[in-house]
């Protein structure tokens, strides 16, 4: 399946990055891998991430770190809506 970002997932994304990197940029890099790692993962297997109370919105984890990649699936598309620290749940 092919994955697109939407323009606020790539900004969360970019927070996420600019707010790791000014204390730890090797941590910062590897959190952005994790993530990606997670994505690729979403787009082999769909199904795999747990439902929401927002109907076709699902959600997966990118273990160890406490941030969340909110997705939806849309004929041959992933769509990353959001990627949240799992602190700030709702997207």
């Amino acid at each position: 399946m092919k994955v697109r970002y939407t323009k606020v997932a790539l900004a969360e994304l970019r927070d996420i990055f600019t707010y790791i990197v000014r204390d730890n940029p090797v941590a910062a890099r590897a959190v952005i891998q994790q993530i990606e790692y997670v994505v690729e993962r979403v787009t082999e297997f769909p199904g795999i991430g747990r439902t929401t109370d927002e109907g076709e919105v699902r959600i997966f984890p990118t273990p160890p770190f406490p941030y969340l990649v909110f997705y939806t699936v849309e004929r041959e598309e992933v769509i990353i809506r959001n990627i949240r620290h799992a602190g700030r749940m709702r997207p």
